[in-house]
C-alpha cells in the first residue's frame, strides 16, 4: 500500500527489471542500462538530479555503476531518505580507495566484510532539509540525499543546474498531489533547471495506473484529486513538455513501461 505521500517502502517497479532478475541493489537497474544504450554514457561525469528517489537504489547506481559527477537524490519520505544514505553508507564501505597508480574499486570489498568489521563510512543519522546536503563521503563519489516536495521546494541544494534529471515512476504521484497546475509547475521547473542540451527522463505510468492508484488498498486519498485531473500521460505530457522547451530525443518500450528521454533546445 503506498504511503500518504504516494511512496511505497521497498518499491523496486515494475519496469526495473527483466524476467527473473533479482531486485538486489548490486543489480543494475534494468532502465538505467537500457537509457545507456540509447544515449551512450548519457550519465558519465554528468551532474545528476534523481526526483523520487526513493530509498536511493538508482542514485547510487548513477554514482558508482554510471560514473556520474554528482547525483542529487529528492524524496518526500524521509523515513526513505534514511534508507538512502544507508545505502549510500554501505557502497561507499565496499569500494577500494585509488591509490596513486589506480582508480576506485567499486563492490571491492565484500558485504560479509561490512558486515563484520563495520561501515568505512557510517550514514549519516539524519535527514537533510537544510541548504547544504548531506554527502557520503564529501568527495567521491559525489552523491547526497534530501528530504523534500521537490514541486514547491525553493532549496539552493536542489535547484542548481543539472545535465540529467530523473523521474521514474514518480510523475503520477506528483499529479495527483499538485493537479494539472503542480504538473506544470514541475515540468517548468524541471525545464529551468536543466543546463542546455540537458536530458529530462521520464518513466510513463499510464492512466490505467492512476485509476490503480486510488483503489482502497494503495491510496484512496487520491480520489476527489484524480477526479479533477484533465491532463493524461499519453496525450498530454509531450505538449506540456514541448511548451517548456524540452523536445523528445528518444523512446523505447523495451521495458514494461516506456521510457522518453527530452532534451531541452
Amino acid at each position: 500500500m503506498a504511503t500518504e505521500t504516494g511512496n511505497y517502502r521497498d518499491y523496486q517497479g515494475p519496469a526495473s527489471r527483466f524476467p527473473g532478475s533479482a531486485p538486489s541493489t548490486h543489480v543494475r537497474d534494468a532502465r538505467l542500462t537500457l537509457l545507456e544504450t540509447l544515449i551512450p554514457e548519457i550519465f558519465t561525469a554528468k551532474r545528476c538530479l534523481d526526483i523520487g528517489c526513493n530509498a536511493g537504489r538508482v542514485s547510487c547506481q548513477l554514482a558508482f555503476d554510471f560514473r556520474a559527477a554528482s547525483v542529487t537524490g529528492v524524496d518526500i519520505d524521509p523515513q526513505l531518505i534514511t534508507q538512502a544514505e544507508s545505502l549510500l553508507a554501505l557502497r561507499s564501505s565496499r569500494v577500494r580507495p585509488a591509490a596513486h597508480d589506480s582508480q576506485h574499486v567499486v563492490d571491492y570489498f565484500p558485504i560479509s566484510a561490512v558486515l563484520k568489521h563495520g561501515y568505512r563510512f557510517e550514514p549519516q543519522g539524519k535527514v537533510s532539509h537544510s541548504p547544504e546536503p548531506s554527502s557520503i563521503p564529501r568527495q567521491w563519489p559525489c552523491v547526497s540525499f534530501v528530504s523534500e516536495d521537490w514541486v514547491v521546494s525553493t532549496n539552493p541544494a536542489t535547484t542548481e543546474s543539472y545535465h540529467v534529471i530523473l523521474a521514474l515512476s514518480v510523475i503520477k504521484w506528483i499529479h495527483l498531489e499538485h493537479l494539472d497546475e503542480g504538473l506544470v509547475r514541475f515540468f517548468r521547473k524541471c525545464a529551468s533547471s536543466l543546463a542546455s542540451g540537458g536530458y529530462f527522463i521520464v518513466e510513463l505510468q499510464p492512466w490505467e495506473s492512476y485509476e490503480k492508484a486510488i483503489r482502497p488498498n494503495t491510496a484512496p486519498h487520491f480520489q476527489a484529486n484524480f477526479q479533477k485531473l484533465k491532463y493524461r500521460p499519453e496525450t498530454s505530457f509531450t505538449e506540456l513538455l514541448q511548451e517548456q522547451g524540452l523536445d523528445i530525443c528518444t523512446t523505447s518500450e523495451a521495458l514494461p513501461r516506456r521510457i522518453i528521454v527530452y532534451r531541452k533546445r
